[in-house]
């Protein structure tokens, strides 16, 4: 059995949700923006880091130690640093520090510095990777190439003992970046879902059993983020729809640029059709739908509005379209969507749909400070 650490993204509960509904069985021990668990099966951090949306790293627990035993701490990073230099003798070894809740203490600069002379001694060349901030980012871990060839230690530090970790493997952000702004089609005026929340939704959404004979759909698909990232996780059965033809032509051309980046030649069974979300059933069979996952409309994103009025609209819209769902869903089937909430300076206004016999829960929200319009994440859960 080993223990991993999953440093969370800033959206934390949602980024929780996210790893709860994947390892049902785990216990998570929460260390302010960390989570760490014991894993009984063999996993591969690499792999599950590519459908993450909300994990930032992804690394292993070396030593569980006593926050007064600093002698201990040192001499375990000291030989581990040795042990991973050595295997890497014909490059220059980087390693360097991340402290989650704590401050970085002085006399671990001073043990740096150790490591390097003692590195030296032994004709291993060293640098020790530093940044203003007292978490080293992903960038910056993987433009030092502390995981290729070096380590990065992560200090978690918990009431009176410290969790010592190697960072493993961290969010593949040049991926995303090129899967968000780097697609063909793009529809920045009426707003795209980020890649990383597209991955957690369809995460919240699926069982542990087997995605590839399930069915996905998004009867929202806009220019189909939620497509790709479901045809990147595997799922051989998507199904896209908008009232936008515009949408639909986006949609198909992103899912065949994305095809074209990973050179697959096998055509999965992803069916993208024009239709209003009130005329599903004319398209879909009753009952034949696994998730549906969705970013719906969610209001006008500019200027000055009457949010009175445009949740009075949103009920509507999402209530009519909640109605179809659950026609077209199998049974145990679950909807994850997203429902607007409008912040003001006095208020915050939310939707409130009609559920239609639906189990109802929120699991987080994803957005900015400035933001006036944020993302609350809603599961819907099919019953019997």
């Amino acid at each position: 059995m080993k223990k991993y650490f999953f440093a969370l993204g800033t959206n934390f509960d949602l980024s929780l949700a996210e790893l709860t509904h994947l390892f049902p069985n785990n216990k998570w021990h929460k260390v302010g923006s960390v989570v760490v668990s014991d894993f009984s099966d063999n996993i591969n951090p690499q792999e599950l880091m590519t459908v993450l949306g909300g994990t930032i790293k992804i690394g292993e627990v070396i030593k569980e130690i006593s926050l007064a035993n600093r002698r201990a701490l040192s001499e375990n990073i000291k030989e581990e640093s040795f042990l991973l230099a050595e295997k890497n003798v014909t490059k220059k070894f980087n390693f360097g520090f991340s402290f989650y809740n704590k401050k970085v203490p002085g006399d671990f600069f001073k043990l740096g510095l150790a490591i390097k002379r003692d590195l030296k001694a032994e004709g291993i060349s060293s640098r020790m990777v530093t940044s203003r901030d007292t978490i080293l980012s992903s960038v910056v871990v993987e433009q030092n190439k502390l995981i290729e060839s070096g380590i990065e230690f992560c200090l978690i530090v918990d009431k009176n003992r410290v969790f010592l970790g190697k960072t493993l493997v961290v969010q593949p952000f040049k991926d995303l970046s090129k899967r968000d702004f780097g697609r063909p089609a793009r529809d920045d005026h009426s707003g795209m879902i980020p890649p990383k929340l597209a991955q957690m939704m369809i995460n919240l959404a699926r069982s542990n059993n087997g995605i590839k004979d399930k069915i996905l759909l998004d009867p929202f698909c806009g220019s189909g983020t939620i497509l790709m990232e479901a045809y990147l996780m595997g799922f051989k059965n998507i199904i896209g729809s908008d009232l936008s033809d515009k949408a639909v032509l986006d949609s198909k051309e992103n899912i065949e640029w994305i095809r074209a980046l990973k050179n697959d030649r096998q055509k999965n069974n992803i069916n993208i059709f024009q239709s209003d979300v009130l005329n599903l059933e004319k398209h879909v069979k009753k009952g034949s739908v696994d998730y549906i996952v969705c970013e719906p409309y969610l209001g006008p994103q500019r200027g000055f509005q009457d949010f009175d009025i445009v949740v009075e609209e949103l009920n509507k819209l999402y209530s009519e379209a909640i109605k179809v769902f659950s026609k077209i869903l199998k049974k145990n089937g679950r909807v994850v969507m997203i429902w607007p909430y409008f912040r003001s300076i006095d208020k915050v206004r939310r939707v409130k749909p009609e559920t239609f016999g639906f189990n109802y829960k929120s699991v987080g929200v994803y957005g900015r400070d400035n933001q006036k319009v944020w993302r609350e994440i809603i599961i819907l859960q099919n019953g019997v």
